[in-house]
């Protein structure tokens, strides 16, 4: 699944993190960081200490920034 398609079913269609961490156990890490696209920026900037995993969300809210 791609983080488009969980972007959609989240954001989109409405499903919470939740139920798609029910329905798509597989993709957990996927969902975990689409959920934390509502999170302001600088926010995140102090919550996450791994740099990767921090410009992978930065880079995601930016590709998506046309829909929020």
């Amino acid at each position: 699944m791609t983080y488009e398609e969980i972007f959609e079913l989240k954001y989109l269609k409405g499903i919470s993190t939740q139920e798609l961490l029910r329905q798509y156990p597989d993709e957990a890490s996927r969902v975990n960081e689409v959920a934390l696209l509502d999170i302001p920026e600088n926010v995140l900037r102090d919550m996450i200490q791994e740099s990767d995993v921090l410009f992978r969300l930065i880079a995601l809210k930016r590709k998506f920034k046309a829909i929020f």
